[in-house]
């Protein structure tokens, strides 16, 4: 059972956090996120992010290029944080490698920070260091 107190307090503490506002339609109050709110969800969102691997690698690699301006560098660092996070491989400090499919997840962190129009994914059949990236992913 919910006890409308707590419910009540939690709710004027998000309000007051500016993460929900409360409107008037009809005879209901409808509570809806703000845009802080719905930044906050999506951050949450981002730390629960992770990438299903298939039960058979395609044997393509995608390729996550980047070449993000100095004005969104908070941006182009957490990308780079999150790639670690995610097990991809760094090939060079704005180019990361990964053997599965990616690129919705990859779409999403471009969206919360920003950053879309400078990140590009590719999709790669060979690569001079295949050995080693092969092992590393242990294909």
């Amino acid at each position: 059972k919910w006890h409308r107190r707590k419910v009540y307090q939690s709710l004027r503490n998000l309000e007051q956090r500016k993460l929900i506002g409360f409107s008037k339609e009809g005879d209901k109050t409808v509570v809806r996120l703000t845009k802080n709110g719905q930044t906050k969800l999506l951050k949450y969102k981002l730390e629960a992010l992770q990438i299903k691997k298939p039960g058979k690698w395609d044997k393509l690699f995608r390729a996550v290029i980047f070449d993000i301006p100095e004005k969104y560098k908070q941006g182009r660092e957490s990308l780079r944080k999150k790639l670690r996070e995610l097990g991809f491989y760094r090939l060079q400090k704005s180019v990361w490698i990964y053997p599965y499919s990616c690129e919705d997840e990859i779409d999403f962190i471009s969206e919360l920070y920003e950053i879309r129009p400078f990140v590009r994914i590719l999709q790669v059949k060979n690569i001079d260091i295949q050995k080693d990236v092969v092992k590393y992913f242990g294909l």
